[in-house]
């Protein structure tokens, strides 16, 4: 099964800069763009599977991509199996907040999600973000894997090995992906409209091709 995963276009969140997991705001114009261009990279690819979160973000993100494609597409289905990570009561606050709270909590100087992971994995920067939350609202690392594992076993049950499958998601999950199951320790958080390219055979296995790709004309 190949997966093309891509990020949805930039929000409201996004310019604010503010923490924005299960929490949801509107594309922006750029976004909307983020979401044509990505279609436009993927108009040649034939896809037999279309699935996105459940935020408006990414089900909107998917619908400028289906739009732009050059063969019959499938009905777009969106879950809750694809949200974001939730990041409990962070949500709506400042990103640099956020991450300077959980790097301080783990002995780092930062505010950037990207320099944290140069240090620390995904698993340990999830927990941490849990214990920092005053309230504990979110998941925690071991509630957020469960939950791919699952959303991943679903895709193996559901479709067949051979399908093409577009899956408009969310930065810190592609990301977590990559890191996680692909094992591509180089990824940072993709960027609005980017295109990842993952490989899910019926082993399970799971690898990488592309990532964070905003150029390829697939």
């Amino acid at each position: 099964m190949k997966i093309y995963a891509v990020r949805h276009g930039q929000t409201i969140f996004n310019v604010l800069d503010k923490v924005q997991g299960w929490a949801d705001t509107p594309l922006t114009k750029k976004g909307e763009q983020d979401g044509v261009a990505a279609g436009q990279r993927l108009k040649n690819v034939h896809f037999d599977v279309a699935l996105a979160s459940d935020t408006s973000r990414a089900i909107h993100t998917a619908e400028f991509i289906l739009a732009k494609n050059n063969h019959p597409t499938p009905q777009l289905t969106y879950t809750p199996d694809w949200r974001e990570f939730f990041f409990g009561s962070f949500e709506g606050g400042d990103n640099k907040a956020m991450w300077g709270a959980t790097a301080k909590s783990l002995g780092i100087d930062t505010e950037q999600p990207d320099e944290l992971a140069r240090h620390v994995d995904m698993t340990k920067i999830m927990n941490a973000i849990h214990e920092v939350d005053s309230k504990h609202l979110g998941e925690d690392a071991a509630a957020f894997w469960q939950r791919m594992d699952q959303s991943l076993a679903k895709l193996q049950q559901t479709y067949h090995d051979e399908d093409t499958v577009l899956l408009v998601t969310h930065g810190q999950l592609i990301w977590n992906l990559a890191q996680n199951y692909g094992h591509l320790e180089t990824a940072d958080r993709p960027k609005n409209g980017a295109v990842a390219v993952f490989n899910l055979d019926k082993n399970g296995h799971f690898s990488v091709d592309n990532f964070n790709d905003v150029t390829t004309i697939f």
